[in-house]
């Protein structure tokens, strides 16, 4: 009797270490969603539903020629290798090859450890194996998947029932709080895309002593495409909007000018509860500070209610238009509530300018009774400019760069807009 019970604690003991957690069978439990480099991965019905797997969906993956393509998860806590050690997928590959499986911090690519395995019968489905007999807990939170690894040939591949061990063990990492700027490698920054994005952080290209967001809006991206920081969690804290506080801003880099990035904030407990607004890059390939009123929404959304709590962000480049060939790459930085503290003012309306760029004279495109005219650049900085006309002034002595001009008239309106000088 002794004996059946040591042998059933151990069994039981074996069960628990190894405990498998469902990361996403593509049917009822989608637990953790896959997206991928340069191709996203596709839920599909199955292709072959025979053998080791006959259920009804499965992943798609179309690997591209790009020697490093793959497909990844990023999950909102670090794995715990004290319930268990050992990954697991099923595959159907139409050639015999090498599969990596990867593990790495979403912040540091550079920590990483991997496992690789063996497709050695194509043309059906087979399990593969990952044993990660010396991995960290608390080190890990994202997956990664390299199909046919380091050739540089397209083929199409099938994955389903991804397991492995739980996460959450260890450290996650601080809640993300704005501003948000990419650089504490003790924050959980949770990007998360949708819609064919593809995001991580990075090096910024133009300053290596900073981080940023690289974010691709890929080939196949829909039009609506984004990426939502800190996950599905958002803030800790709500955004602290109120009737004269509406302004959000986020740098971005942008490979042409004139492209629409939409804000969206929405409540993380209730996603119908949202406000959405626009601003359009005037750089090409440059960084720029967007400016955000959330007192005037997109069209077609919700206007913003106070009564509302707001704690989660989401950004959208090229917002309405599907993704181009090859796609395009976006960088961002520096999500700010407030940014124009100084001009917090109700009854904001759009000032637009008779030129724009403009030179040495701003002519200001408004027929209203003004008051006042304040001119700031991107850090809050204020300046003096002196009116020539009833509607322009003389900015010659301003360096290049974009400014905010906020027109007040005597009604006690503010009009404001943005000016490349």
């Amino acid at each position: 009797m002794k004996q059946l019970i040591t042998l059933i604690a151990f069994v039981l003991f074996g069960l628990m270490v190894n405990a498998q957690y469902t990361y996403n069978d593509f049917d009822a439990n989608q637990n953790e969603a896959f997206s991928g480099w340069p191709n996203m991965p596709s839920v599909i019905a199955n292709p072959d539903p025979s053998g080791i797997n006959t259920s009804a969906h499965v992943a798609e993956f179309v690997r591209s020629p790009e020697q490093w393509a793959h497909g990844f998860a990023i999950l909102p806590g670090k794995i715990n290798f004290g319930t268990g050690t050992v990954f697991a997928l099923k595959v159907w590959s139409p050639i015999a090859c090498q599969v990596l499986f990867k593990l790495e911090d979403q912040n540091n690519g550079s920590i990483s450890t991997e496992v690789m395995g063996n497709v050695t019968t194509p043309n059906q489905w087979v399990q593969l194996s990952y044993n990660f007999t010396n991995g960290q807990t608390g080190v890990y939170d994202k997956i990664v998947i390299f199909f046919d690894f380091a050739t540089l040939v397209d083929h199409t591949f099938y994955f389903d029932d991804v397991t492995g061990p739980e996460y959450g063990g260890g450290s996650t990492g601080d809640p993300v709080e704005l501003p948000v700027t990419f650089d504490d490698e003790n924050v959980n920054y949770a990007l998360t895309d949708f819609g064919d994005n593809v995001s991580e952080i990075v090096v910024d290209p133009t300053n290596a002593s900073n981080h940023v967001a690289k974010s691709i809006k890929t080939e196949g991206a829909e039009t609506w495409a984004g990426t939502t920081v800190g996950g599905t969690v958002g803030f800790p804290d709500e955004i602290p909007f109120a009737p004269d506080s509406t302004f959000m801003k986020v740098r971005v880099w942008s490979p042409t000018a004139g492209t629409p990035i939409r804000l969206k904030v929405e409540d993380s407990g209730d996603p119908t509860i949202s406000v959405e607004t626009e601003d359009v890059t005037t750089l090409a390939s440059q960084w720029e500070t967007l400016l955000f009123d959330f007192s005037n929404e997109a069209p077609g959304t919700a206007e913003i209610n106070f009564g509302y709590s707001y704690n989660k962000a989401s950004i959208f480049f090229n917002f309405g238009t599907i993704g181009s060939t090859g796609g395009t790459t976006y960088y961002w930085d520096g999500m700010e509530f407030g940014p124009l503290t100084s001009i917090e003012k109700i009854n904001v309306q759009q000032l637009t300018f008779k030129q724009n760029p403009v030179q040495d004279i701003l002519t200001l495109n408004t027929t209203v009774d003004i008051d006042n005219v304040f001119i700031y650049n991107m850090t809050g900085q204020t300046f003096k400019v002196s009116r020539i006309s009833e509607y322009s002034y003389d900015v010659s002595g301003l360096s290049k760069g974009v400014y905010t001009v906020l027109v007040i008239d005597r009604e006690g309106n503010n009009l404001v807009g943005k000016v490349l000088k």
